[in-house]
């Protein structure tokens, strides 16, 4: 099969590999697409170890000897490799398993290759109306901010009884502003420094969000901060309301320091991290979808095959496309 090989230096190789061989409870997985994600940046200019991609979906080819799912079985992959057996996992809060021993496309191999073998009880079935490239969007794009947003609903309340801001319109934060709406928010406010991000969150019913931030007062009960980046965090702390929520999803390897400052000090709010959703969580993500299904679909800004994957990760980093996807396909007779 072929794989692709993430040297660092923003280089990509394209390999023949070695099929992977299903154990008793795992499943083979033919993967269809797999997501570009921002977190896969830091793989792209460093190098990664193991294949990466871990926003995938594929039909099972195969399964263990212990495993009921049948071959022919559209699916979506999660990423956590959870235990199965401890209290959380029993509750279904399965991203919490304190026994989680790595993450599918980080320390398993990931969809960046043509086959993939996974636990069966890391793979979620689709429903028939819900196509393979759709389904990749209920990973990250949908499930971990719907997830945020519910850990911030507990407490500021539901989405729909306030209004929202979202900082930084990629692919987390576009994501996060359709959830809120399918939950029946009706006032959100969007903030990028590119303006054709922006132009794409307004062109999904946000609106502006007025800037400086110091020259307005702080009324926003929820937050979602989706840059990663110190600008991107302060502006959320200035601009979160007194008991509001600031749901922390942007990434960075950089040191977040908080200065302190008697106006930081006297706003009683939360700050909320949200690492990846639960599988309790699924049938609630697939009814947001179906809400807001054409305008999820949107933001798919690019399909290509396994040899673009090196060109179309140097679009992605420069915030060329949103979500972009690579279709695995077999092009073996192409690589020389």
């Amino acid at each position: 099969m072929l794989a692709a090989i993430f040297k660092g230096n923003e280089e990509i190789e394209i390999v023949d590999k070695e099929m992977p061989v299903a154990g008793p409870d795992d499943v083979l997985i033919k993967v269809s697409y797999c997501g570009l994600c921002g977190s896969d940046k830091r793989l792209f200019y460093q190098g990664s170890a193991i294949v990466p991609g871990h926003e995938i979906s594929g039909v099972i080819v195969q399964s263990g000897a212990n495993v009921s799912l049948k071959a022919g079985t559209k699916a979506i992959i999660y990423i956590p490799l959870f235990c199965g057996k401890c209290v959380e996992c029993r509750t279904g809060n399965n991203n919490r398993c304190p026994n989680i021993n790595g993450l599918v496309g980080w320390q398993l191999p990931g969809g960046y290759e043509e086959y993939l073998v996974v636990p069966a009880r890391n793979v979620i079935p689709l429903p028939p109306d819900i196509s393979l490239d759709e389904g990749v969007l209920l990973l990250d794009t949908i499930g971990t901010p719907a997830h945020g947003i519910r850990l911030c609903s507990k407490c500021v309340g539901h989405p729909a009884t306030g209004k929202a801001a979202i900082i930084g319109c990629g692919p987390l934060g576009l994501g996060s502003m359709l959830v809120l709406q399918a939950m029946g928010c009706q006032e959100i406010y969007a903030y990028d420094v590119a303006e054709d991000r922006l132009g794409l969150a307004i062109s999904l019913g946000a609106r502006p969000l007025p800037l400086p931030a110091q020259n307005q007062e702080a009324t926003f009960p929820l937050i979602i901060e989706a840059t990663g980046n110190e600008r991107g965090r302060q502006l959320a702390l200035d601009l979160v309301k007194a008991g509001g929520a600031v749901l922390l999803l942007g990434e960075s390897n950089n040191p977040w320091i908080i200065k302190p400052s008697p106006k930081l000090r006297r706003k009683d709010c939360f700050y909320i991290r949200s690492f990846y959703f639960p599988l309790n969580e699924v049938d609630d993500n697939f009814k947001i979808f179906r809400e807001k299904r054409d305008s999820f679909k949107k933001l798919i800004s690019k399909v290509g095959s396994l040899l673009d994957i090196e060109t179309m990760h140097k679009e992605f980093c420069a915030g060329k496309t949103i979500k972009p996807l690579i279709k695995l396909e077999t092009v073996m007779h192409e690589v020389k």
